[in-house]
């Protein structure tokens, strides 16, 4: 640097610009790498190996599956063409004389044939009076009323009515105002938010019963499937748990807790299978878990620029969870079963140990240990899916609604959410029609029901 001082005058004043902008340069650089530190921070509130694929924001769709992230069909998908159904009318379309000339046509050289599928025109709600005849029992005195299998003995909406606003608000995702603006359109029928609000109300009372009957199922089911995700009710966060047998049987219940009390007062002391979900801690209480090797493969893959370690890891969890998908998929006999999941318990723990000693590994191998002893619960149970997404997937629908809703104005507002969109719910995964399953416990509540 002492020699600098034999440059020319205009050189050293040049390197002397040029050492004053490094440090200026070196500067903002440690302030832009504070400010990205702090920006991905607070995106992994938003993108962490803990958020759903349908709360991802910035997701990168190319996978092993996908290596080009184009969305579309999958190569090799070969499509769908409707089927074409049997007519219920057969219309002879003719025509008698040229509409060039004027002359007679006579018979046809040939028929060709097109079948319509179409709406028939909207009908107008229909009326009926029941009369229903009170009489008195010469035998005994009792007084007997007749009942009638399309007569609600409260109210005046019949069942099909009740059930096709029902299955418009819970099924189409209607809001309120929008079902009575439907109503007046393709019916003429006029009734009011309250009204329509008030209907929903005395369906979910008359399915009650059979929502009870679905939380009691849960206790004895061979497995279930479990997720929660938050719930405004008035303004005030809750949390909306759903529970997924091993029979499709699904129930919703919104609590104020996200606790074990929960997961207690649902399966009570009589819960004697197995629970499949994502490692949060409230369910550590429970005996018998197998943890969601989806949400593994999501923790071992959270990286940008991978270390050696991390790579490795990543690449050891996805050839055991392809063995695992694997060797379930053949249907091994118990025995077998018993002895894999033994076996791959015990290389999970050296893996642990192995990881463990990397600072790039230590969190991701710690995220395993928690979960020792329940990453092949599946294999105990034939049928059993070694990831927890058929819960995410059965909660998807609330989280649509929660959107769509913003929150619930009323406990009565939310405990009515509960009971039917859970039955609803388990319809439609069990393949039974949805209407047809609401109409018969609506007929058999409201209309059979004594006086």
């Amino acid at each position: 640097m002492d020699g600098i001082q034999q440059w020319p005058p205009e050189v050293v004043q040049l390197i002397q610009q040029f050492e004053h902008r490094i440090k200026q340069l070196e500067k903002e650089n440690i302030e832009l790498k504070k400010r990205i530190t702090y920006l991905e921070n607070k995106l992994k509130a938003y993108e962490n190996p803990h958020t759903p694929s349908s709360m991802q924001r910035f997701k990168n769709h190319t996978n092993r599956t996908n290596p080009t992230g184009i969305r579309g069909a999958p190569p090799g998908h070969h499509g769908a063409t409707r089927i074409t159904p049997e007519p219920d009318e057969i219309i002879p379309v003719t025509i008698d004389q040229c509409p060039r000339c004027g002359s007679y046509l006579g018979n046809p050289i040939k028929v060709e044939s097109r079948t319509i599928e179409d709406l028939p025109p909207p009908q107008k709600i229909k009326v009926t009076r029941y009369n229903l005849h009170t009489y008195i029992c010469p035998g005994c005195g009792n007084t007997v009323t007749a009942s009638h299998s399309d007569c609600p003995r409260v109210g005046d909406l019949g069942i099909r009515l009740l059930t096709h606003i029902t299955m418009m608000k819970f099924h189409q995702r209607g809001v309120i105002r929008r079902i009575q603006e439907s109503l007046q359109d393709q019916y003429s029928f006029q009734i009011s938010p309250k009204g329509i609000y008030d209907t929903l109300l005395r369906v979910g009372k008359a399915l009650m019963p059979e929502y009870k009957r679905l939380l009691k199922k849960i206790r004895y089911a061979r497995w279930c499937h479990t997720d929660e995700t938050g719930m405004p009710v008035m303004g005030k966060n809750r949390w909306l748990w759903i529970f997924r047998t091993d029979q499709n049987e699904v129930a919703a219940v919104i609590r104020p807790s996200r606790g074990k009390n929960v997961l207690e007062e649902i399966f009570g002391e009589e819960f004697q299978g197995a629970m499949i979900n994502d490692g949060y801690h409230s369910y550590r209480s429970m005996p018998l878990v197998q943890r969601c090797w989806a949400h593994l493969l999501r923790e071992v893959d959270d990286f940008n620029d991978p270390l050696e370690h991390e790579l490795l890891l990543s690449e050891e969890m996805h050839r055991r969870f392809d063995k695992l998908k694997d060797f379930i998929g053949k249907d091994p006999p118990r025995e077998e079963r018993l002895r894999q999941k033994k076996k791959w318990d015990q290389e999970l723990q050296k893996i642990v140990s192995k990881y463990y000693d990397y600072d790039d590994t230590r969190v991701k191998a710690k995220y395993i240990k928690h979960g020792l002893g329940s990453w092949h619960t599946c294999l105990l149970y034939p049928g059993m899916q070694p990831t927890n997404n058929l819960a995410e997937q059965a909660i998807r629908e609330h989280v649509i609604m929660r959107k769509i809703i913003g929150t619930f104005r009323s406990e009565k507002g939310c405990d009515n959410y509960q009971c039917i969109a859970s039955l609803l719910a388990t319809w439609k995964l069990q393949g039974k029609n949805m209407s047809e399953e609401l109409e018969k416990i609506l007929r058999r509540e409201l209309c059979y029901s004594s006086s």
